[in-house]
């Protein structure tokens, strides 16, 4: 590659890079929660219009992800939420929701369609309740309400491990170490 070529690559990219750290440093100013504080009650629609709150889940690990359509990784996300935590954990009483920021119910339904998800998905019609969140700077961004309605993770972008952490501790899952693991011990872990 020429060094013209790659000074013309390096302004976009680096450019892209600084917009990038930007969104992970920013933390609104009016965030009201904090990791330990308790999640009040919130009510939003679904698909359907039929209003769903949080408290409908008492007594479940919520796990709440706000995403949009055209979020590419919001994208990626919905198949391992689907796949590997909404089926996976579902009756260990975890729940996952989907909160889709100011779309129209159209095309979040065909979205839905094609990713074939299952999990709740409900419509915010504005950032209010997603600016609550600690470091809640862009998209995709996931939290975990523990079973006493206490936030315990909140993290923009999608760390699948540490979401699965997050809930195998508050599930009180012990973790196996990989040179101890058999087939029981791993069954044992999913009991």
């Amino acid at each position: 590659m020429s060094k013209t070529s790659q000074r013309s690559l390096s302004a976009p990219l680096g450019a892209l890079l600084l917009l990038c750290a930007l969104l992970l440093l920013a933390q609104p100013a009016q965030a009201g929660y904090q990791l330990g504080d308790t999640i009040d009650d919130f009510t939003l629609n679904d698909l359907s219009g039929t209003p769903v709150s949080l408290s409908d889940f008492a007594g479940d690990i919520v796990l709440i992800n706000f995403f949009a359509t055209w979020c590419p990784g919001c994208n990626v996300e919905a198949g391992i939420l689907e796949n590997d935590i909404h089926q996976v954990y579902r009756d260990q009483g975890v729940t996952v929701i989907a909160i889709d920021m100011q779309e129209q119910v159209a095309s979040v339904q065909n979205w839905v369609d094609a990713q074939g998800v299952t999990y709740q998905i409900l419509m915010a019609s504005n950032w209010d309740l997603f600016s609550q969140f600690p470091v809640a700077g862009g998209l995709p961004y996931n939290a975990i309400i523990g079973s006493d309605g206490v936030l315990r993770y909140a993290q923009i972008l999608f760390n699948e491990e540490a979401i699965i952490s997050t809930l195998n501790n508050l599930l009180g899952f012990d973790p196996v170490a990989d040179e101890a693991r058999s087939y029981g011990q791993v069954k044992a872990l999913y009991r």
